[in-house]
């Protein structure tokens, strides 16, 4: 097989080996996850090489460069089912299946974190990949909406075509805080400012626990905390920094973290025996106020928007 052959003859090659049910499923996949020419070239060699150790290699490395994509795991498969090992090839199987299913949650993911990072051009393109396939998934158009708000000039039609489909969304799952943080921003650059607070009291409310290592939980604080810089204007230098922080999913976004304030401190260490006591006072209480707001800002604003809303909860409940 080589790297010309499309999707369908690749299935076809397949079949013609005797794997039947293999090559009728991978008709089934997403083809959005064949576009990875790293992936449709790994793959192509895993199921071309002839010797199986070989394969297997080349398999387990496109596994590992690409975790999420079903055709690694397909590969493995195929390999594992010519070495005649059907219980690792039918585990490698289900895999496939798994990130099959999944695969336009991770596409749309990945589109939000690119936006957060402002790499626009890769999310318009990876969007467009998507959108051929699974245009009318939730998610997709969630992640498509996060686009249109990320542009640097978003026409009044296009902020009002974007409000319109986080509206329809939210209808449809008004516990995601990531559609809440969106339509927040949506609402605040169509001059809905009110409507955008309310939104915001719902992204408090079904923001998901922070972990060290949950990307999604990640993703979502982080299009939380671009929502508040877009709605408060002096959270926006904080956002700034963020944007530069959030090149990195967890764990190594808190690593980032701990190493710029580690530095900062270091610094200020060093300038103390250089600076007048005085001055060097000054610097690490700026430092510490820089930090203070670097780190719990965002958090604050949340938590006081979050009582906000159980107290008018509470209020309503009164007069009802």
């Amino acid at each position: 097989m080589t790297m010309e052959r499309n999707f369908d003859e690749i299935a076809a090659e397949i079949e013609a080996q005797g794997l039947t049910k293999e090559a009728e499923l991978l008709r089934r996949f997403p083809r959005s996850a064949w576009d990875d020419e790293l992936v449709k070239g790994m793959f192509i060699a895993a199921v071309s090489i002839r010797d199986s150790s070989r394969a297997e290699k080349v398999a387990r490395q496109l596994v590992s460069f690409a975790p999420e994509n079903p055709f690694a795991y397909l590969a493995l498969c195929l390999v594992k089912l010519r070495q005649g090992q059907t219980e690792e090839a039918a585990k490698a199987f289900d895999q496939a299946l798994h990130f099959a299913s999944t695969f336009p949650t991770y596409r749309a993911q990945k589109i939000h974190w690119l936006c957060l990072r402002g790499e626009l051009r890769e999310a318009r393109q990876i969007l467009r990949e998507t959108l051929r396939e699974y245009h009318d998934r939730w998610e997709v158009q969630r992640a498509q909406a996060h686009v249109w708000l990320s542009s640097p000039q978003v026409s009044p039609p296009k902020v009002k075509r974007t409000v319109d489909l986080l509206k329809q969304l939210f209808l449809r799952r008004p516990e995601d805080a990531i559609t809440s943080a969106l339509l927040a921003q949506a609402f605040w650059k169509s001059g809905e400012h009110a409507q955008a607070i309310n939104q915001l009291r719902m992204v408090a409310r079904n923001l998901p626990t922070l972990t060290f290592t949950d990307a999604d939980s990640f993703i979502a604080w982080g299009v939380a905390k671009e929502a508040l810089a877009t709605c408060f204007p002096w959270l926006k230098p904080n956002w700034f920094l963020e944007k530069f922080l959030v090149r990195w999913l967890p764990p190594r976004y808190f690593v980032a973290v701990g190493i710029l304030w580690f530095v900062v401190a270091l610094i200020l260490a060093g300038l103390k025996f250089f600076l007048p006591s005085s001055l060097s006072s000054v610097l690490v209480a700026i430092a510490s106020l820089a930090f203070l707001y670097n780190r719990f800002a965002d958090n604050l604003i949340l938590w006081l928007i979050s009582k906000r809303h159980a107290k008018n909860l509470m209020a309503q409940k009164v007069e009802g």
